[in-house]
């Protein structure tokens, strides 16, 4: 159904983990049987607990978080003074304020991704991100301070299923990701088999370019998937981090936010002139607008200062007046369509056959042996499902203010003022 919102983050099954003390940050997200989908069945469990959960146990666990962090961050140091003649850099004040992931953060990710393994991080900069021997040389001194990169399991789009190698067997992945123009596999030849199963990607629309990368402790008997991961990414410079930072708050957060609506924000799952084909459609041309007037020059301008390229010119990071009207214009039809949307999926959800179709792919009635259908079933279904999506309106309606008060907010800080 084309105008059926995908509520991707509603209700979750988890798996448990190793101890107590790791269980609520190790868990990780499971669609559950019954989420309401284009099938548009209703979900069966609240994940509040779930979530009450996750804050308990990062509280518990934070001493822990702090403790590897700094083991980590002292291990890193000392490899990039190791191999600071290649052109790496350890920024100790900025790594000294964001050694692992605040609590918001973490359960934002968990809540759109299911999991949160970047807890502890570090930031190095490096401006040749071309020079494959040198990060040969960043690895081994990883090695010689007892860090390894993770290894990981990857799904084939195409079955689902785990990649296996031709002996039959899983294949494992360096947890490696490289969004640069000009690396491909051939490159990292140097590195061996293993690294040459990298992630390889072209930067982001933004021209945002980095190496992102996960390794745990050589120096434990735990196994390889329980160790705690701690992320490191290479940027060119402070510039760079300054433009990311930025970029991050006027344009990545308030994308990021509106995106959370229960509505499927692709517009080619919404038939024209239908109310989801306008949030959708919408939402889309700010996204292009705030990249193209601030995410691009932005990264730019970073790339340039901090690789002092001679003679660059300076790109104007602002948003023209007309282009402001237009972006809160985008807005403005996103909120009108809201209610809109809910009386298209009112209407459609809501219809006897759409209830008995949700209740028959319920695991419920799959496992029970009397099969009818009566009216008081379809009447208490048909009830839930309603109260069900007076909540997502409800929600989705404060989300969408939310967002529009942050969209103001980068706009007076870009628009050209007179």
């Amino acid at each position: 159904m084309q105008v059926t919102p995908i509520f991707q983050n509603s209700f979750v099954n988890y798996k448990q983990q190793q101890s107590y003390k790791n269980q609520a940050l190790r868990l990780r997200q499971e669609p559950a049987t019954d989420t309401v989908s284009f099938g548009a069945r209703m979900p069966k469990y609240d994940n509040t607990f779930f979530k009450d959960a996750l804050s308990r146990g990062y509280d518990n666990i934070e001493p822990e978080l702090i403790a590897m962090a700094k083991e980590f961050h002292a291990g890193l140091r000392r490899a990039i003074d190791k191999v600071k003649a290649y052109g790496f850099e350890y920024d100790v004040e900025y790594n000294s304020k964001c050694p692992i992931k605040h609590k918001d953060s973490v359960m934002d990710k968990y809540e759109r991704q299911g999991s949160a393994q970047d807890m502890i991080r570090g930031t190095i900069y490096w401006q040749d991100q071309q020079d494959v021997l040198a990060f040969k040389k960043f690895l081994e001194a990883m090695k010689e301070e007892g860090w390894i990169l993770s290894r990981l399991r990857r799904k084939d789009p195409q079955t689902g299923s785990f990649i296996k190698g031709k002996n039959g067997q899983v294949m494992r992945f360096p947890d490696l990701e490289i969004r640069q123009n000009g690396i491909t596999q051939a490159s990292l030849e140097p590195l061996g088999e293993f690294i040459q199963r990298a992630d390889i990607s072209r930067p982001r629309e933004s021209t945002y370019a980095d190496w992102q990368m996960r390794f745990v402790s050589s120096n434990t008997k735990v196994k390889m998937e329980d160790r705690r991961e701690c992320e490191v990414i290479f940027l060119y410079g402070k510039n760079y981090k300054d433009a990311k930072e930025t970029e991050h708050k006027y344009v990545y957060e308030p994308i990021r936010e509106l995106k959370k609506i229960h509505v499927d924000m692709d517009p080619e799952h919404h038939p024209k002139g239908a109310a989801g084909h306008a949030i959708a459609s919408n939402a889309k041309e700010i996204q292009k607008r705030l990249v193209q007037f601030v995410s691009q020059p932005l990264f730019v301008n970073a790339f340039n200062a901090d690789l002092k390229i001679k003679d660059a010119v300076k790109l104007p990071v602002e948003i023209s007046k007309s282009y402001s009207q237009l972006i809160t214009h985008y807005m403005n039809v996103i909120k009108k369509s809201i209610p809109a949307y809910y009386k298209e999926i009112n209407t459609e959800l809501l219809k006897d056959e759409r209830i008995i179709e949700s209740i028959k792919s319920s695991p419920s009635y799959q496992i029970r042996t009397d099969k009818a259908i009566d009216e008081k079933e379809i009447k208490d279904t048909k009830r839930a499902i309603k109260e069900r999506i007076a909540g997502w309106k409800e929600d989705d309606s404060e989300m969408v203010k939310k967002v529009a008060e942050a969209l103001k907010e980068t706009l007076e800080k870009f628009v050209v003022k007179d």
